[in-house]
Parts: structure tokens; sequence; C-alpha cells
């Protein structure tokens, strides 16, 4: 995957460079301003299928730049900020991921896999405050593959079974319920089926 960075700290460029190239990613530009980027990406030639940006910049702030950023590719914010307004505003202006700063390699990797499958990624410690956030649908909480599955577990479907419509193991399935438990702060699957049909996944 081709990725562009705009983050102000050197030190974390780098670091996020060398983690990208060793899961086989390009990073094709680096700025520390979000007009940079935006004029990198105003130029036919020049392009990158996703962007990571921090949202405290000199300048224009990355939640200024996201509006103008996200016809031009998909954007994963990198912020201190955890809270939900934050991540509700990215959301809203057009990001398709929000990962904190605190977060491990692991979480980066997971976040840009996601996206270039065509998912929102939000990490799951930030989840339950965006599904408490007033005015935000709390399904926005989960990743396209976990609304998929809780769907279908309230549709009757059991594991093997929505894995097999799926086409994923049974494995794979189990950790999307535990993960979408996880984010809503859900204790069992009866709560997980009542949630998904309180909130139109049925």
């Amino acid at each position: 995957m081709k990725v562009a960075l705009v983050e102000d700290h050197a030190l974390i460029r780098t670091g996020l460079r060398l983690l990208l190239e060793s899961a086989n990613h390009s990073v094709e530009a680096e700025f520390d301003r979000a007009e940079d980027a935006l004029a990198w990406f105003s130029k036919p030639e020049r392009n990158a299928d996703l962007l990571i940006l921090d949202l405290n910049l000199a300048g224009m702030s990355g939640l200024e730049a996201l509006p103008k950023l996200r016809d031009r590719t998909k954007v994963l914010v990198l912020s201190m900020h955890e809270e939900a307004e934050y991540i509700a505003e990215a959301f809203a202006r057009g990001a398709s991921g929000y990962l904190p700063k605190r977060a491990v390699d692991r979480d980066l990797l997971d976040a840009v896999a996601a996206i270039a499958r065509g998912e929102r990624y939000l990490h799951p410690l930030l989840a339950p405050r965006l599904a408490e956030h007033v005015g935000l649908p709390a399904p926005e909480a989960l990743s396209e593959r976990e609304r998929t599955v809780v769907g279908l577990l309230a549709q009757g479907y059991n594991l093997s079974q929505a894995a097999e419509k799926l086409g994923i193991s049974v494995k794979t399935a189990a950790t999307y319920k535990a993960r979408a438990l996880d984010k809503l702060g859900l204790q069992s699957q009866p709560e997980l089926v009542q949630w998904a049909r309180e909130h139109g996944l049925v």
C-alpha cells in the first residue's frame, strides 16, 4: 500500500516509516504541515492509497484538512486526542480510521490492513467512547466485518453458519464477535443480539 505521512515530529515520522516499510508498505511522502500534503496531492502524478494524519499541526490543523483530503485519499488519523468529540468529528469529516498515539505497532498495521479492505477502523480502546457519544450511531463503533457477524448472529445464525456464509473460519468469526462484545461493553451473545436489533442491524 502506498502511504503518505503528516506528522510534525520527525522522530515519530521515522518510526512510522520504518514500521510501514517492514510490512511491505511504501512511504511515498512525508510532511510536517497539512498545507504541504494538500499541495502534493493536488498534482495528478502524486498519489497515495492512505494518508496517516496527525491532528495537532502548525498552521492548518488535521481536522481542518480532512474534508479537503478525503476525496483524494483515505485518511487514518493518528492522534493523542482520545475524547469522543475528536473521534466523532474526524469521522464526520471523512476519516477512514482513528488510532491513538499510545497504540502499539501491531495496531497501526491492523488499521492500515482494515482500511485497505475498505473497512473503517477504530481502536478497541476508543470504541466505547464513540458508541456512547451523543448523536453518533453506536454501530459506527464496530468495523464493517464485526457488524456483519453481529447482524448474522441476530438473525439466528450460529458462529459456524455465520463463518460459512462469510467464507471465514469459525475462529475468525468468534474473534469478530469477541471484539464486538468488548467494544460495546457487553457480556453475552443475547445482549449482543438485543443490541443489534435495537440498532437496526437485523
